[in-house]
């Protein structure tokens, strides 16, 4: 993939276009910025909020009529137009609503029924995909991928449900353009020749292909980040993760769950894979962690983009450091950590160790989720900036009412992401976040911060999230009958 060179664009001015502005950050953002990372971090929140505001209205009246759950949700609220960004507070679509599909259609192997339900919730037309010979979930969704712009995303199924996310190809390339971007630049200056356009290292301890957003990324990594060789891609594992594994995963855990782990209700022909899952679980740590190993190795001294979690970074690091290696990774290189410390107690000072072991000057983090385009990406003193066309809500946990656009505010993260092209924008999380709307972050990005004290609500609430949405119940109760109700 060859990355568009910097433009000209500028921000938005008072009295620019908004409409045109908009259009052109819900299609192509980076381009829009010239491919330049402080660009993009530094537009004014006034700014940015009056062209998120347009782009609300214009996405809209667009998307109510491609998903029809939408234009459902958005009826029984009578919800047209909108005068300001919380407005958009009760049209956000909780997080489980990609789940809300009967667990049964799965059992039953019921794929034209699981289409129909999809089909509900995303802008392409999947009704005349032909999906009567699929005999398992990869089938299905392998068929969705060839014949449409869909390239459906699934979740690990902790829960014990796995959740379908209608994202598209082009959500996935703006999504890894944006890692490029954020991370390949420093902010403050200009992309560089080599930024734009070197070939990178991609290192992903993960597998080269799958259904969940981390088993695909590599495909899109290797457009971006390698410009198409696969000899610059690098991952632990060369071969698909299977999505009827990982489902069959989510239902021992929910079958575990209750006490019975003789009762998983899944076909026999996928429960007969139970020992390769089992043995799949257990060598697969130790396989992530020699993997980085022996890359770090084998790229001394090159350009590298590496993405995996923090205790795996740490734990090759620690034992290089103990060998005698350290500076590995040339001039230039990312270290992108995160997903927690999965129950490892991580020591003082790991994350020095972490950068001395690859040669780096810092470790950056980022949030995001398989509902959001856009990941935001940990500055130097520690705040993960929002892209401009990314709205926050904080909402109260209690009532589901967003709270003020001023002061220090905690509640539960709530987005619009106006580039999405395979469903609508708009989502609830269940997570617990803080930002403090008034105070500048000293880093000099104008972008909205959002503190690095995360939490699950689940955790907070003792196990189970309460979700409590702007939205009215009978509004969410429409909106769900319609999603459950199948033709026959």
């Amino acid at each position: 993939m060859t990355i568009a060179a910097p433009t000209t664009a500028k921000p938005p001015r008072a009295g620019a276009v908004l409409e045109s502005d908009a259009s052109s950050w819900m299609s192509d953002p980076y381009a829009y910025f010239g491919m330049s990372n402080t660009r993009v971090h530094s537009v004014p929140r006034r700014d940015a909020e009056a062209v998120q505001l347009a782009a609300m209205n214009i996405l809209l009246e667009k998307r109510r009529a491609e998903i029809p759950v939408l234009a459902k949700f958005a009826d029984a609220q009578d919800i047209r137009r909108i005068a300001s960004l919380d407005d958009m507070a009760p049209l956000l679509f909780e997080h489980n609503v990609y789940k809300t599909y009967p667990v049964s259609l799965l059992a039953k192997q019921r794929y034209d029924q699981l289409t129909q339900w999809l089909g509900r919730l995303t802008t392409h037309d999947v009704s005349g995909v032909d999906v009567s010979k699929c005999k398992s979930i990869d089938e299905w969704l392998m068929t969705l991928q060839a014949a449409t712009p869909l390239d459906v995303a699934t979740s690990s199924g902790t829960s014990g449900t796995m959740s379908f996310f209608p994202k598209s190809k082009r959500d996935y390339t703006t999504s890894v353009v944006g890692f490029r971007v954020q991370l390949a630049q420093k902010f403050g200056a200009e992309p560089t020749h080599g930024d734009l356009h070197d070939k990178l290292h991609m290192l992903a301890p993960s597998y080269r292909d799958g259904h969940t957003s981390s088993g695909r990324f590599p495909e899109y990594f290797k457009k971006v980040f390698c410009l198409g060789d696969e000899d610059y891609l690098h991952v632990a594992f060369p071969h698909k993760i299977s999505s009827d594994l990982m489902w069959l995963a989510a239902r021992l855990r929910a079958a575990a769950a209750k006490g019975d782990v003789t009762r998983v209700d899944v076909p026999e022909v996928l429960l007969a894979r139970r020992a390769e899952l089992e043995r799949m679980q257990k060598d697969a740590p130790g396989q992530q962690s020699a993997f980085i190993a022996r890359v770090a190795k084998e790229l001394t001294g090159k350009r590298v983009f590496a993405m995996g979690t923090s205790p795996m970074f740490y734990d090759v690091a620690r034992r290089g450091l103990a060998e005698g290696a350290r500076n590995k990774f040339g001039p230039g290189s990312i270290l992108m950590g995160g997903g927690g410390h999965k129950g490892m107690v991580m020591p003082e000072g790991w994350q020095n160790d972490c950068l001395e072991f690859f040669g780096l000057e810092r470790m950056l983090m980022g949030y995001g989720m398989t509902e959001m385009n856009s990941f935001s990406i940990t500055c130097e003193h520690g705040h993960y900036h929002l892209l401009p066309w990314v709205t926050l809500f904080i909402l109260d946990l209690d009532t589901g009412k967003p709270k003020p656009r001023s002061g220090t505010q905690t509640g539960r993260a709530g987005f619009f992401d106006m580039t999405h092209d395979g469903t609508w924008g708009g989502i609830l999380t269940g997570d617990q976040i803080t930002v403090d709307w008034d105070t500048p972050c000293p880093c000099g990005r104008t972008s909205v911060a959002i503190k690095p004290t995360i939490q699950r609500v689940s955790e907070l609430q003792g196990g189970d999230d309460k979700i409590s949405c702007a939205a009215t119940p009978a509004a969410q109760a429409e909106a769900l009958d319609y999603l459950t109700s199948f033709e026959l």
